[in-house]
């Protein structure tokens, strides 16, 4: 018996997985769900699943599951003295646990290392 690499199975499931970023999709599910914390998080769940199966349907290549209401929440816990923005290096860790990846990492405001929220939302 070899070692885990060697199991033609796991492979074939590591590869589904990343193929199909499941894992991705439930690292935001719950996410979501610890900060929604709804009292039916089975319904949250499935209504949150609608929503990216009529994005996908309208064609959007891969549709963030945070709503503005999500993404004001992260961007207040990352700015808790309400400065009115982030460092460059909290914007990009931010969108990055999110989940985005196609994002503009040198936004207006880098240069001075100040992301306003607009700038934030508008890049996730």
């Amino acid at each position: 018996m070899g070692t885990d690499g060697d199991n033609p199975r796991e492979s074939d499931a590591k590869t589904y997985l990343d193929k199909h970023r499941i894992l991705d999709l439930f690292d935001n599910m719950t996410s979501m769900l610890i900060h929604a914390r709804p009292d039916e998080p089975k319904a949250y769940l499935t209504q949150q699943l609608e929503k990216l199966k009529i994005a996908k349907q309208s064609g959007m290549y891969y549709p963030c599951l945070f709503d503005d209401s999500n993404l004001n929440s992260i961007f207040g816990m990352l700015d808790p003295t309400k400065l009115g923005y982030i460092t460059r290096e909290q914007f990009v860790a931010a969108l990055t646990t999110i989940g985005i990846t196609n994002f503009d990492e040198y936004p207006p405001g880098s240069e001075v290392n100040r992301i306003t929220l607009d700038t934030f939302l508008r890049e996730a």
